[in-house]
Order: structure tokens, then C-alpha cells, then sequence
């Protein structure tokens, strides 16, 4: 009787190994392919520079996000509905140089730049109202040519590419003017910020097809 208890504990235990293994095995393949996909579907979106503030500089670091902080998350869902792929440091990309060499790794590396000044929560370590590097990134891309989306909340004060003295062309920055109560989605949903997002897209697009293009033709569509 002993003997024969013994073979069943030992057979339901191979059992549930099997079974075990089984399970593990479609639970890791479900993983890779959901990997496998997310992965092909970034290949399609072609690679965009997203220079904006760091979150918690724009608000509190646990929810109920501020208004600046929710401007952020809604703007990289915007872009990504493009089908364009918003690139940040140290977000999606990190590389072991300077930040200045980072940046320019980062530009070099994407097709077009949107750029988005908003009024931070405190100054800067050095008593600056807003990251220099808000004037740098949109800059460096202008150099490179890249295609420029910039926006700017209507509370801050800020010269250069922001053009707060005057339009500086080619640097127009659309304006969310909170100061007047427009809201999050109320500015996303405007026809102003629409029309903006895709002639921007639009110039990604163009510029990425001839980049990407061959040099040649060996076909005449005329």
C-alpha cells in the first residue's frame, strides 16, 4: 500500500512539474512576442527629439499631476499618435558621453525636434529661471536643420528661440496661455496646435523619405 502511495505522489508530481513547465514556457513565449511587437511597432515611428523640462521640476512627484506635468504626458501622446517616436534623455535614451555630446548624439540620431518651456515649480542649482538646455536643444536642432515644433507657456518669461522680445524667424513658438484659463486638453483640441503638429509631421516625414531614400532613381514617374 505504501508502495503503490508512493508512485502516486511521485506521478502527480511529474505531472505538476509538466504542467509547470508548460505554463512557464507559453507565459515567457507570450512575453516574447508581446516584446517582438512592441519592438516592431517603434521601428515604424520615425524618430523625434522631445526637449521639455524634467517632471518633477513642473510638479510633485506623486499624483495629482499639475497642470504642466499633465501638458508634458499629453504632449509625447500626441506626438506618438503621429506615428512619430518622441526620443528624451534620460527617458528612452542614455549614452555614456557629456550632455552636450548626448544631445548631439540625440539630434544627429532623429529626423525632427519639438521643443515645450514651461514655468517650473523653482529655479534652477544656479538660480536660473528655466534649464539652459532649453535654449541649447531647439538651437543645436535649428543648426542640423532639423524640422521645429515649439510651444510655450504663456506664464514664463523667456528670450532667445522663445522670442519673448519678438518673433526671432524661423523660431515661432505656439503659446498655451494658461494665464487665461485654456486648459490641458482645451489647447491639444485647438485647431492652432492641430494645423502645428502635422505641417510639423508633415516636414518630419518629408525630410526622413530623402534621407532615407536611395541617391539614386532607376525609375521615371513622369
Amino acid at each position: 500500500m505504501g508502495e503503490e502511495k508512493s508512485k502516486d505522489r511521485h506521478h502527480d508530481h511529474d505531472r505538476y512539474s509538466k504542467e509547470t513547465s508548460s505554463h512557464d514556457k507559453h507565459k515567457q513565449a507570450y512575453a516574447d512576442m508581446n516584446d517582438l511587437n512592441n519592438a516592431a511597432s517603434a521601428f515604424f515611428r520615425i524618430p523625434v527629439f522631445f526637449s521639455h523640462q524634467n517632471l518633477f521640476t513642473l510638479g510633485p512627484s506623486q499624483p495629482p499631476f499639475s497642470q504642466e506635468q499633465q501638458f508634458i504626458i499629453r504632449m509625447f501622446k500626441e506626438i506618438k499618435k503621429v506615428l512619430l517616436f518622441p526620443r528624451t534623455l534620460p527617458n528612452t535614451d542614455q549614452y555614456p558621453n557629456t550632455t552636450l555630446e548626448n544631445i548631439r548624439t540625440m539630434i544627429n540620431s532623429s529626423y525632427g525636434t519639438a521643443a515645450v518651456l514651461l514655468k517650473p515649480t523653482r529655479s534652477t542649482s544656479q538660480g536660473e529661471p528655466y534649464s539652459p538646455f532649453l535654449q541649447i536643444e531647439p538651437t543645436m536642432a535649428f543648426q542640423y536643420g532639423l524640422p521645429l515644433l515649439l510651444v510655450k507657456q504663456d506664464t514664463i518669461a523667456a528670450g532667445g528661440v522663445w522670442g519673448d522680445a519678438g518673433p526671432l524667424a524661423p523660431f515661432t513658438p505656439l503659446t498655451w496661455f494658461s494665464s487665461s484659463g485654456v486648459t490641458v486638453d482645451e489647447f491639444f483640441d485647438s485647431v492652432q496646435w492641430k494645423e502645428a503638429l502635422q505641417n510639423w509631421a508633415g516636414q518630419v516625414r518629408s525630410g526622413y523619405f530623402i534621407q532615407t531614400g536611395p541617391e539614386f532613381k532607376y525609375t521615371c514617374n513622369d
